[in-house]
């Protein structure tokens, strides 16, 4: 191959290269202005949601104390319950924390010590028990049943059923034994 040969080479590769670009980018410019998306799209990919989208995240129970195995055998022992956000004080009351004994049809009595992201249920007598001992049920209402709802600071209802959205009651139950 010659010089001149290897230099009609070079420039016939460049234009190529540069028709090719601005045949891209007219493609590019044609679909997104002159096309409309929804005549070819099927109706499966309209409604896809992104799933990488931010939303706000419902409250939840961070964890709660005692364990089960302390709890067994302290028959008045306080619970503590940590939520992972501040939460709205108002909505948490004895109408929305409710603590029951299977051995009473009567919630337990007690006091309800609320902060901003912890709560505190001291019962004001040992929680009632039968023979064998009780099981005590905490359920948390996330739910708009009955007297309202727990929810955080943004009016966000608690995630109780861990289910990612806002709603559901939390349980969690403790055996006591006798």
């Amino acid at each position: 191959m010659s010089w001149r040969g290897y230099n009609l080479y070079k420039v016939n590769k460049w234009r190529k290269l540069l028709l090719g670009a601005f045949a891209g980018a007219a493609i590019i410019y044609t679909v997104k202005k002159r096309i409309c998306y929804d005549k070819f799209l099927p109706e499966a990919l309209k409604s896809f949601s992104n799933p990488f989208k931010l939303g706000q995240s419902p409250p939840r129970v961070k964890s709660i104390y005692p364990d089960r195995q302390t709890f067994a055998f302290r028959h008045d022992s306080p619970i503590w319950i940590e939520f992972d956000m501040p939460m709205n004080n108002a909505t948490i009351t004895k109408e929305t924390v409710i603590i029951r004994s299977s051995a009473s049809k009567k919630p337990v009595d007690g006091l309800l010590d609320i902060g901003s992201r912890m709560l505190m249920f001291r019962p004001y007598d040992e929680y009632p028990m039968d023979e064998s001992g009780a099981e005590i049920t905490v359920t948390l209402r996330g739910s708009g049943t009955g007297s309202g709802f727990i929810m955080d600071e943004r009016g966000i209802a608690l995630d109780g059923d861990g289910d990612g959205k806002p709603g559901g009651d939390f349980e969690y139950t403790y055996r006591i034994i006798r």
